[in-house]
């Protein structure tokens, strides 16, 4: 390797880690880095539950491969797994850089390799899924890196290479299986090739394709015995890209419109398995493209010209509202006049495609080539999004990279009408990807529904109303923003208002079990206990498995004295949240309530050993209080004071040890020194009690 090409390398792996380490610092800002929404959601919920390697109860709905890495970085950082996973994306990043770089110099020269390489490490699409918690920099990478074992593979031809290009295409179709398409492809284009000398290789790449998928296919079959082979998703996905509502469906946001799609297939009855759900979607989508051919043809050429559209078209998330955090992304992606950087790589990518057939052909331009090409109609198949066009942009900046490089030779070498055409043609490209606008960040009613929901998460109450309100004003049958406004309004203790969204809430969407356990909380406050029993009782009807129904019934049934059922309902919560204190806390009260003081003792260690607080302390020094083990009681009401020195309940506690011992001056002193702090019923009987056994003769 050159001197010049070793440096060029180091200073492309500086630029291009230094970049993302930048935009990692400033991106800390955002209120998404550390409360992620939508599939990131999902994903890192999933990846917490330390993940469903092999169990579960349903098959995969996404693909598992990103779920996978996410569980072993929160394995690995768990006190950190934010800045982890985007450490191990900006890694992936960088790898990618050199991918393209190398892909470009094998296709088109060490020129264009560099110039590819420049462009990818400055992407600011690329820069961006890099800090989401999303598998975009995965497929990147492996997309990129099975391309680059295939070209090896091709030149080389040894059974090794073939065999390593295999298992890397299987693991980038657990991550996207969006990429088969491509495969089968690359197998047609062998075949046509090479002809009778393509079976051994071929068998060569496909087995370990097989070997990587189908335990997963297994996996799945073992939970049901339909054949779901990586996820359960494609069914819909395929459906809300080709039908007559396209627009709608296209643009949905989870809340109400997404469940009543979904529920379609769920209410069928026939439709019971995950696979038979996405058939039910698949046949639904095909019905139509059969009923009007020509209707989708167009739908078709749509979603082309959508592909090639500048603006970054968001899935689930405005990409723009990312720039308000970050002066590089700022730089590097906007969306004015030329959309960069995917206004300014798609026109020069088709210039370059175009310029790529009247060269010689050569492996290495072919298989550029036909990746560009089938993945693109993969996407269109579907839909065109950021989010999924992204692996192929890698690509397309090797063949931007290439026009780009033509241009300037036309005009070094003085070929003026070359270069012309070249230039009239570019301009016609940017002209044609440069006409759609993205939405502006202040209509986005979704950007301040998901700013409410993370504010909401963060207990930032009044910002949580304050974006949810604004998400209603933009769109006021929004029913997940008008939720999260009533929420947030209930922690404010603002529960006429919180009561009269919950209502309104209700009222448009009369599925909501969220919204019903909302009114029972804003009846517990307001002591309304019976329209809170309703509510929490429909509840529990609609949704028998609802933890957090279970949780606020069994609080009620506490506060009216029926102990035991609310025990039962309690320990039925803690399948819902089994590691959180107050649960296993109040759990703990019902059982001593309702006589089971052994089994309230070992909820109340639990709770402990969950959180070291001194209400567990206590409740535990009052159990062996009642059981005579003084000094036990004594060592756990010690405990509690030096977590809270000024605990009433405590020293009223310590007081009655006192009183017991004798120590009446003792206890006087103790029980004063909290009703100096405050009024106390309690207190105050036992200070009578003490002055009236110090006086007795």
């Amino acid at each position: 390797m050159a001197r010049s090409t070793r440096f060029f390398l180091g200073a492309l792996l500086l630029v291009a880690f230094a970049l993302r380490l930048g935009y990692l610092w400033e991106h800390r800002a955002s209120p998404f880095f550390d409360a992620p929404i939508v599939d990131a959601q999902t994903f890192l919920k999933q990846a917490l539950a330390s993940g469903p390697f092999w169990g579960g109860d349903e098959p995969y709905w996404q693909p598992p491969l990103y779920i996978y890495l996410l569980t072993f970085v929160c394995w690995l950082m768990p006190a950190s797994y934010f800045v982890g996973i985007r450490l191990v994306h900006a890694g992936f990043g960088v790898l990618s850089c050199l991918l393209v770089y190398a892909l470009a110099r094998h296709a088109f020269g060490e020129q264009v390799g560099r110039i590819a390489g420049i462009t990818a490490a400055l992407c600011g699409s690329l820069l961006y899924f890099e800090g989401e918690l999303l598998a975009v920099p995965v497929e990147v990478f492996l997309n990129l890196l099975l391309l680059y074992s295939l070209l090896l593979a091709w030149r080389c031809d040894r059974g090794r290479n073939w065999v390593l290009a295999g298992l890397i295409a299987g693991l980038a179709a657990l991550t996207r299986p969006t990429i088969l398409p491509f495969i089968a492809a690359f197998c047609a284009w062998t075949l046509w090739h090479r002809r009778t000398s393509a079976y051994r290789p071929l068998l060569s790449f496909v087995i370990p394709i097989a070997l990587v998928i189908l335990p997963i296919t297994y996996r799945n079959w073992t939970i049901e015995p339909d054949l779901v082979f990586i996820s359960s998703n494609a069914g819909v996905n395929f459906y809300i890209g080709n039908n007559a509502n396209y627009e709608r469906t296209v643009s949905l946001r989870p809340g109400m419109q997404w469940e009543t799609m979904i529920a379609e297939a769920a209410n069928s009855e026939h439709e019971t398995t995950a696979a038979a759900q996405s058939a039910f979607f698949f046949y639904k989508a095909l019905d139509y493209i059969t009923a009007q051919p020509l209707g989708y043809l167009g739908l078709l050429g749509k979603k082309v010209l959508h592909f090639w559209s500048g603006p970054e078209t968001k899935r689930n998330q405005d990409i723009y509202y990312a720039r308000q955090h970050s002066r590089i992304l700022s730089l590097l992606l906007w969306d004015w006049r030329v959309s960069i950087p995917f206004g300014l790589i798609g026109p020069l990518s088709l210039l370059g495609l175009a310029l790529s057939m009247r060269r010689e052909w050569t492996p290495s331009i072919a298989l550029l080539r036909l990746y560009t090409l089938v993945y693109t109609a993969s996407v269109v198949l579907f839909f065109p999004a950021a989010r999924y066009r992204m692996p192929v942009v890698p690509v397309m900046i090797a063949f931007a990279a290439f026009a780009a490089f033509q241009l300037y030779l036309g005009m070094r070498r003085r070929s003026y009408i070359r270069t012309t055409v070249l230039a009239l043609s570019l301009g016609g490209l940017l002209i044609l990807c440069n006409l759609a606008e993205a939405t502006p960040t202040e209509e986005d009613a979704q950007l301040y529904f998901d700013l409410g929901e993370v504010h909401l998460r963060k207990q930032n109450y009044a910002l949580s109303a304050r974006y949810s309100h604004r998400a209603l004003e933009l769109d006021p049958e929004y029913n997940y923003a008008r939720h999260n406004l009533a929420a947030a309004y209930f922690h404010q203790e603002r529960y006429g208002e919180s009561e009269r969204e919950a209502l309104q809430t209700l009222a448009q969407n009369p599925r909501r079990t969220d919204t019903r356990i909302l009114l029972g909380r804003i009846y517990l406050a307001t002591n309304k206990p019976q329209q809170a029993e309703a509510y929490l009782r429909r509840a529990l009807q609609r949704d028998p498995e609802s933890g957090m129904a279970h949780y606020y019934y069994g609080r009620l049934l506490y506060r009216q004295g029926h102990y035991a059922t609310a025990a039962t309902h309690l320990q039925r919560a803690l399948a819902w949240q089994p590691r959180n204190f107050w649960l296993h806390y109040e759990l703990g009260r019902a059982l001593q309530q309702a006589g089971q003081t052994e089994v309230a003792l070992g909820q109340y260690h639990q709770a402990l050993s969950l959180a070291r607080r001194p209400e567990a302390l206590n409740a535990i020094g009052a159990l062996h209080l009642l059981a005579g083990r003084i000094q036990a009681a004594r060592t756990h009401f010690l405990q509690a004071l030096e977590l809270d020195p000024n605990n009433p309940d405590v020293h009223v506690n310590l007081a009655l040890i006192e009183l017991e011992n004798g120590n009446h001056a003792a206890a006087i002193d103790r029980l004063r020194q909290v009703l100096a702090r405050g009024p106390s019923a309690h207190a105050q009987r036992l200070l009578d009690e003490a002055y009236r056994r110090l006086e007795a003769p």
